[in-house]
């Protein structure tokens, strides 16, 4: 897995080298991850997310797709303290590897700070159903992220705009797909045509409908942050 899909190597590299070092333990996980072919975000969009989180200084995230917990760490390890961060993650063997890494960060990162880590709360759910859930209870995030199954994005979408407020932000990882979003769905193979097409139906609603100010950015594999349009918040 290569960090940027958008950008030479050499760019890569040197936007990479502008970071910060990871604490050893994720650098460790994030080495696991693609070592294992593990989908993680990666160096340049890790950059953003940073960023965001440290800007932001949300109360509550919400991340969508946990794989196994290392983006959950790698979030937690910028948030305030008495933060709270829930993820949500279908598969049985990554939700039991996350469980073991989020619980194997907060050793870690008391013994470095010498204080609690922020609350990270795996859930082993179907992505869907657990939105569907957290939006009949009210629950509101202050920033969210998306990073699951790319075919059922527009799906999600419904619920994630019910868990926002006017202050949210929702970011967005892999929404260019290698480039083909950009592509005619015909000139996509047909096995990844369901993908394409609800890819740029996520990416209409985003950009198009009127009900979220987005911006794109060409990190990693395209990122988008957006929130809930000014328009509709005023209204």
């Amino acid at each position: 897995m290569i960090d940027s899909l958008l950008v030479s190597k050499h760019l890569s590299d040197y936007l990479s080298s502008l970071q910060p070092d990871l604490p050893e333990f994720l650098e460790g996980l994030y080495n696991q991850a693609r070592e294992e072919r593990v989908p993680v975000i990666r160096r340049e969009a890790q950059s953003l997310l940073r960023f965001l989180v440290l800007d932001r200084e949300p109360g509550r995230v919400l991340e969508i797709g946990t794989a196994i917990g290392f983006s959950s760490c790698f979030m937690a390890e910028f948030l305030l303290a008495g933060a709270v961060l829930d993820t949500v993650e279908k598969d049985d063997a990554r939700f039991i590897a996350a469980t073991a890494n989020v619980n194997a960060f907060a050793l870690d990162y008391e013994k470095r700070y010498n204080r609690k880590a922020p609350d990270i709360c795996p859930y082993h759910e179907d992505a869907e159903a657990f939105l569907a859930r957290l939006s009949e209870d009210g629950a509101k995030y202050d920033l969210i992220f998306l990073d699951a199954a790319k075919a059922q994005y527009p799906v999600y979408l419904r619920y994630i705009e019910k868990l926002m407020t006017k202050r949210s932000i929702l970011v967005t990882d892999n929404v260019l797909q290698e480039g083909t979003l950009a592509e005619s769905k015909f000139t996509v193979t047909r096995r990844d045509r369901t993908i394409h097409l609800r890819m740029r139906e996520f990416a209409d609603v985003l950009f198009r409908s009127g009900r979220f100010d987005s911006i794109l950015l060409p990190l990693g594999d395209g990122m988008t942050i957006s929130r809930l349009s000014s328009k509709e918040t005023q209204s």
